[in-house]
């Protein structure tokens, strides 16, 4: 394929050229493992194939800006960019530990990321099972292997030279080609390969003939296979029955296992991460650029086993995988346009015109603080990054069927090329001649037009640059296959992949087994080869339904039982707002463009509040102030009159309310405002009746009247999560607190702060902001110090689980101390949701089952799909509305209070009875559910000004978007990011700020 290159500063090898040609743009893996080395190498001579294909280096050549005459000739003026390295510089400044690599196909237990100087706490064991409740039986999502290989297995090092790139295509087509097998079907053994370092026989060859690499020389390759390390499998099987810690050697042999697992399907399949994809099966489409796809997942679990199943202790987890795709009908063009026009378009008629597109795409103008012109992004085109690293072939030539990939680079804007930007028709270059020298610029239209006798159909839309320096409309460019959409779907996509998705127990079981029968593992030669035997039928597992508690209102309590909801009509809430309703307002906020609602009617629907909020036990002393504002009327004005008579769009609301009045507010849709409907008014009186200091109900066990049924000692439950932006957004991350107030764990204060840019883990001025508040307020409402914490922590990874204790635990206990308390003893627990275990409940067990075939609130599951030693149990406490509901994955990784299990996984379940927004259990501990409520509302209390909140997202890890100026520094991405506004404006009514600041304010 021909490109349009720049010139680099210098002459560049030729046999360099050859293999960056070979080169897919790929980043560099960690490879090998350590060992010694055995003689010799094998060389394979591609032929024709490759040498042709690396010897297709696209033109070079000097580019000039729009309408400039550039220097040409030796000696001349050259370009002022290096070369590409076809890698992606991101990725190379941190390499991944063999641990982060594994990981992200296999579940590793935490201790395995444990280096070997880390000084935190051992995790949690397991102290025992629980015993409460009813003993039942549930399949899991689980195939259990029945053998494995016991003899030793020998892992190989591999390299390819000459590969100055790293290439793992390179690699790989050397590994494939004729000699390269011929040779390795000589040992009389199936190989496995991981594409790239690695090759794993069961035979140790200690001798491999060949020749020293010989680089440079044209069109022949390399390959030189060494014995690295031997695998005894047999410490996997110690490992699973705790006669030996977690070393390097299990994870050898969990990779090995990986490896075999995925060798077969991945030469069938499209193979991304842990999931398959059959290459046969259509997509369905989302909108006119995204398809979405159903594929397998796979992944080995290390499991606790039962005398139910009976099992090795070693697993294959296997689900459904519904994943997003880009989709790759027509040219890059096409996907641009449909990406920039309305997500509803259906046709072509309904999609932006191209001259449209053109236009919507050049930069728009612009002055710096000196009042000179500049040229800027338009937004239609800072959308079309999303294209950036996306693989694409190149067509230009009618070679459809080409399989030549090229990585997107950018699509290319540059300041000084005015307001045509940088189209085909206003971009030049200059081609490089035999004799060195140059011949004079040339657009990329008229290239075409000499080169290919082709008149490009939109000369007017931006060029893309591949990570090699090629230059190519984006009408002779067409995305591959099988790349995933890693942004977040908008609602139109979001609501159809639910759609795809959502299937009940017994369709997702089905497709499970359908998944299973995909796989062929009956007929799988490297497992034969290997002795590898997996069951053919999910796991049957002992599991525990726990007695459901009683909820407790004011003047009554009811039995939910196995129906996982009540009903509150009827009902008065447990505690109302402790200080009288005096002053209030309805604001209704629109343009009087029928879409809001009109005065009569927030008038009716204030009274009908006002009374459903009084016959839930709510105090109130006067009628509301109602009032209607366009949204002509200037935001600070707007805002002004709010506090008095009241407010406008929701973040903005927010952080006014929150952040300037400190005065706690409710946002509703002016739909349901119109209907007045008396059980949404219900509903909105629940958080209402919470943010005022109420308490909706609390749940206790069966028959019990104590106010402080789970605690022994005086206890207070924290729960901490920290939200990230969309993928590639300029905005920080948002790290929520939340901190039980009252001895039953009902309500729950909240504090939030910015957590740098995609930084998960809290760190201890963050820390000591977030609980150092919320502590002092503790110990004066329940006038004694805490003595026992349970600490739940949200969306941390297992590689990241000895950072929570040695981190943040150990920052948790540090405020205790500056507080001037005895340090508690704590609990800490992970609670994930990001899993792919399902239960299954027996068909022939109604009992255990509800209408739909979910497994009833209370399921616990402990056995087979958990860990073999360490404390951790899931726990289904909700009844899901569609689909096949989720359990929550519960892993406790720290214990300092010695918790009996029954009562810990009591608590939790109980817990999920007493959340203050609802009338049914919640599928995840309020604590933690309340963290994340809090983290996503913190967005609003960001001091940014409100033309900067609207950022477009880009790749994860690369901020795109118009960022605080506090992003960057001279050294890159800075870790701190400006703080959020307090909820503690000086010109505020103090009691105000101190009623905010301790109540929920975020629910």
């Amino acid at each position: 394929m021909s490109g349009f290159h720049r010139q680099g500063n210098g002459p560049r090898n030729p046999n360099i050229e050859r293999v960056a040609g070979m080169n897919l743009d790929g980043a560099s893996d960690r490879g090998s493992a350590s060992g010694s080395p055995s003689r010799g190498s094998h060389h394979s001579r591609s032929g024709s194939n490759a040498g042709s294909q690396a010897g297709s280096q696209a033109t070079e050549g000097s580019r000039s800006r729009s309408g400039s005459t550039a220097a040409s000739g030796p000696g001349q003026q050259q370009s002022p960019f290096p070369p590409g390295t076809g890698r992606d510089p991101a990725r190379m400044m941190a390499p991944l530990s063999d641990e982060q690599v594994i990981g992200k196909r296999i579940d590793l237990p935490a201790e395995a990321y444990k280096k070997d100087n880390d000084s935190f706490t051992q995790f949690a064991k397991r102290p025992g099972f629980s015993t409460d409740g009813k003993g039942i039986q549930v399949q899991v999502n689980i195939f259990p292997v029945t053998k494995w290989p016991t003899g030793d297995i020998v892992q190989y090092d591999v390299n390819v030279s000459p590969n100055q790139l790293d290439s793992r295509a390179l690699v790989r087509k050397v590994w494939e080609s004729t000699p390269v097998q011929a040779w390795l079907k000589k040992t009389g053994s199936k190989w496995l390969f991981d594409g790239h370092k690695l090759a794993w026989l069961a035979v140790d060859l200690d001798r491999l003939a060949g020749k020293e690499p010989r680089p440079g020389k044209t069109g022949v390759y390399y390959i030189q296979i060494r014995r690295a390390t031997q695998i005894r499998m047999q410490v996997l099987q110690d490992y699973l029955h705790r006669k030996c810690d977690w070393d390097k050697s299990v994870l050898q042999c969990m990779n090995f296992l990986d490896h075999l697992l995925r060798q077969y399907p991945s030469e069938n399949m499209i193979s991304i991460k842990r999931n398959f994809y059959n290459k046969q099966d259509n997509p369905m489409r989302l909108d006119s650029y995204t398809d979405v796809r159903k594929g397998t997942y796979s992944a080995f679990r290390l499991g606790e086993t039962s005398n139910a199943s009976k099992g090795t202790g070693l697993g294959v987890n296997l689900d459904v995988a519904n994943t997003a795709f880009w989709n790759t009908m027509g040219t890059l063009a096409d996907t641009a346009r449909a990406m920039l026009s309305n997500p509803q378009a259906q046709n072509e008629k309904q999609l932006l015109p191209w001259p449209k597109m053109a236009e919507v795409l050049r930069p728009v103008q612009s002055r710096d603080k000196n009042g000179n012109i500049v040229w800027q992004q338009s937004e239609p085109f800072q959308k079309l990054r999303r294209l950036a690293k996306l693989k694409i072939l190149v067509n230009h030539r009618g070679k459809d069927q080409s399989d030549k990939t090229y990585t997107i680079k950018r699509i290319i804007f540059e300041q000084n090329m005015g307001n045509w930007g940088a189209d085909a028709q206003h971009y030049t270059f200059k081609k490089k001649l035999k004799d060195g020298t140059y011949e004079d610029p040339i657009t990329i239209h008229n290239y075409f037009m000499q080169k290919y006798k082709a008149r490009l159909q939109f000369p007017d839309l931006p060029l893309i640059e591949t990570m090699r320096d090629g230059v190519y409309p984006m009408e002779a460019c067409r995305l591959k296959a099988f790349q995933r959409y890693t942004y977040k779907l908008d609602p139109e996509q979001t609501s159809k992949m639910i759609k795809f998705a959502v299937t009940r127990p017994k369709e997702r079981s089905a497709a499970i087994n359908n998944c299973m029968k995909g796989l062929h593992w009956e007929s799988d030669p490297y497992f034969k080869q290997y002795g590898l035997q997996l069951g053919n039928q999910m796991l049957v597992t002992s599991a525990r339904l726990l007695q459901n508690p009683e909820v407790h209102f004011g003047g009554s309590k009811i039995n939910p039982g196995v129906t996982g909801r009540w009903d509150l009509r009827g009902k008065k809430f447990l505690e109302s707002n402790p200080v009288p309703i005096q002053s209030w307002a309805f604001i209704g906020v629109g343009s009087n463009d029928g879409f809001t609602v009109q005065e009569d009617a927030l008038r009716n629907f204030a009274q009908t509040f006002k009374r459903a909020y009084s016959q839930h036990g709510g105090i109130i002393k006067k009628d509301p102030f109602v009032k209607v504002y366009p949204f002509n009327v200037p935001y600070p004005q707007m805002c002004e009159k709010a506090y008095q008579q009241n407010s406008l769009v929701y973040e903005r609301i927010k952080k006014n309310m929150d952040c300037r009045f400190c005065t706690v507010s409710q946002v509703m849709l002016a739909d349901h405002v119109r209907k007045a409907n008396l059980q949404y008014c219900g509903n909105v009186a629940m958080k209402v009746n919470a943010k005022l200091g109420g308490v909706t109900c609390r749940a206790a066990p069966m028959g019990s009247s104590s106010q402080m049924p789970y605690y022994s000692v005086p206890t207070i439950i924290i729960g901490l999560d920290v939200s990230h932006a969309a993928p590639g957004s300029g905005k920080a991350s948002m790290a929520a607190m939340t901190v039980s107030t009252d001895k039953t764990a009902t309500r729950y204060a909240a504090s939030v702060q910015t957590n740098g840019y995609r930084t998960e883990i809290v760190g201890s001025i963050n820390m000591h902001f977030l609980l150092g508040r919320l502590l002092k307020y503790w110990i004066t409402t329940n006038k004694c110090h805490p003595k026992h914490v349970y600490f739940f922590r949200d969306g941390v990874a297992e590689g990241q689980f000895g950072q929570v204790i040695d981190g943040e635990v150990k920052e948790i206990k540090r405020v205790f101390r500056d507080a001037k308390c005895e340090i508690p003893r704590v609990t800490a627990m992970i609670a994930t949701k990001r899993h792919h275990i399902r239960f299954f409940p027996n068909p022939n067990d109604k009992a255990s089952a509800d209408k739909n075939a979910n497994p009833l609130p209370g399921t616990v599951v402990e056995h087979d799909a958990t860990h073999p030693f360490h404390w951790d149990f899931y726990l289904a406490s909700h009844v899901a509305i569609q689909g096949t509901a989720r359990p929550v994955h519960y892993q406790v990784i720290l214990d300092e209070a010695n918790c009996n299990p029954n009562d810990l996984q009591r608590m939790l379940y109980h817990h999920c009875y007493q959340y203050q927004r609802s009338t049914t259990p919640v599928s995840l501990h309020p604590a933690v559910y309340y963290s994340h409520l809090a983290s996503v509302r913190a967005a609003a209390h960001e001091d940014i000004a409100a033309s900067q909140k609207e950022l477009p997202s880009g790749k994860a890890g690369f901020p795109l978007a118009k960022a605080p100026s506090t992003v960057y520094g001279s050294g890159g991405l800075n870790r701190e990011a400006p703080p959020l506004l307090e909820m503690q404006n000086p010109v505020a009514d103090k009691a105000n700020i101190a009623h905010i600041n301790t109540t929920m304010w975020y629910i």
